[in-house]
């Protein structure tokens, strides 16, 4: 997973990515409050546990 911050109408990276120039990708977004109120839910504290737990196939 790859964190981004949105301003000035623009995603500007946090993470560093391994893309070639003209690769195209897919954005899932989720508000960081939405992910922070499952702090807890499953008995996991760890904020990015919970984000690649959202983020896997089991939930498709």
């Amino acid at each position: 997973m790859v964190k981004a911050v949105y301003r000035d109408n623009k995603f500007h990276l946090i993470d560093p990515v391994n893309l070639q120039e003209g690769d195209e990708v897919e954005l899932k977004i989720l508000p960081d409050s939405e992910i922070k109120k499952l702090v807890g839910a499953f008995k996991i504290e760890n904020i990015q546990t919970i984000e690649e737990i959202i983020e896997s196939d089991i939930f498709e």
